[in-house]
């Protein structure tokens, strides 16, 4: 009996499956990392919108491809940072879908006080 054409048998059997494992742990590491990276967009942009750099603000969202929201309640305003993730491990897209949304948000008192 041949035990290295076994092993190339059984190693063959098993790759696809790890190849599967591997592509969503990248996939999942970089959800993880644009999440670390949006959370830092935040902190820009909540500097330009109180300051009132629309101009700027809005090439920022353009150029990192974000999308904004505020919402503005009883003197609180709520931003909140949306990007839009490519999927590309198989077995991954079938549970987070091709194109996998990340979002955060911050809020602070509105600035009552003209400079």
């Amino acid at each position: 009996m041949n035990k290295k054409g076994q092993a190339l048998v059984e190693f063959i059997l098993i790759l696809p499956v790890l190849l599967l494992i591997v592509m969503a742990i990248i996939d999942i590491g970089n959800i993880f990392l644009n999440k670390y990276d949006l959370n830092k967009d935040l902190d820009t942009v909540t500097e330009l919108y109180r300051n009132g750099k629309t101009k700027e603000l809005g090439v920022y969202l353009a150029h990192e491809e974000l999308a904004l929201e505020d919402k503005n309640q009883n003197g609180m305003i709520t931003l909140t940072l949306k990007k839009n993730i490519e999927i590309n491990a198989p077995g991954l897209t079938n549970i987070l879908g091709k194109d996998y949304i990340i979002k955060t948000a911050k809020t602070f008192y509105e600035d009552t006080n003209e400079q």
